[in-house]
């Protein structure tokens, strides 16, 4: 990440996040799924930030109903995949670019969670907002897509470099490594990382960024590639669908 281009974290509701990204030289921001508007505009005021835009990842309310507040304090363009999210001003699809005078965001359409899912992938500072697309060691829950749809979704996700710290939209880390260690027990990965992710919490209250390249090891649901992964598809003969399928019906019920 460039040195001037900075990412706030900012807890939202009772697990969600925001995040603004912000360049610390020409005090120009940008919002992701905002759903509290009061603890941005605050952390916006202590820094004199100047809002270039608002990205919204999905039409659920906890992702998005943050919104007209912020606009009241700060008029700013509202970038969004679908009209029905308030205030849109721009309707964003695959492989669009927003831009504004200090970043730009490429949009990758990731369907499954909901039909209107995108996230938004800054390639020069290694940056991605996953929205409920992928979490750190798991996936969105399914409502308005199918799981093949997920699959693909996060398929492009993975396609993408190894280098790229992922902000996902809520704090359900060890909910989930909890649930695969139970699935995959005694596996040394799952053991042998779950100590770094306590330690990063307990040094920064957060399990965000997560590197893209060590989830693509750890992440059944991005990736099957680990022996434990593999060995229990193979002894259950399923394919990578029915694997996904399996997984993600048991985690609905954890």
């Amino acid at each position: 990440m460039t040195k001037n281009i900075l990412v706030k974290i900012i807890p939202q509701l009772k697990d969600n996040y925001s995040y603004l990204v912000y360049s610390n030289v020409s005090k120009l921001g940008v919002v992701i799924d905002p759903a509290d508007a009061v603890p941005i505009i605050k952390f916006i005021k202590d820094n004199d930030i100047i809002l270039s835009g608002i990205l919204i990842t999905h039409h659920h309310t906890d992702h998005n109903s943050g919104i007209n507040d912020l606009i009241k304090f700060q008029s700013t363009k509202i970038y969004s995949p679908n009209k029905n999210i308030s205030k849109t001003s721009n309707i964003v699809k695959e492989g669009d670019l927003i831009k504004s005078d200090f970043i730009e965001f490429e949009v990758i359409a990731t369907s499954g969670h909901t039909l209107d899912h995108v996230v938004f992938c800054n390639k020069q500072n290694n940056l991605l907002f996953s929205g409920d697309t992928l979490f750190r060691f798991g996936c969105g829950r399914i409502f308005e897509g199918t799981y093949d749809e997920m699959k693909r979704s996060l398929n492009k996700i993975k396609k993408l470099d190894d280098l790229i710290n992922v902000y996902c939209g809520h704090e359900y880390t060890i909910h989930n490594l909890n649930f695969l260690k139970g699935i995959f027990q005694n596996d040394k990965m799952l053991d042998e990382v779950e100590q770094y992710v306590l330690k990063q919490i307990k040094n920064t209250k957060t399990s965000m960024p997560f590197n893209l390249g060590e989830e693509k090891k750890l992440n059944p649901f991005l990736s099957l590639e680990s022996p434990t992964y593999k060995n229990f598809m193979e002894k259950r003969g399923f394919g990578s669908v029915e694997m996904f399928k399996y997984l993600r019906d048991l985690r609905n019920n954890y």
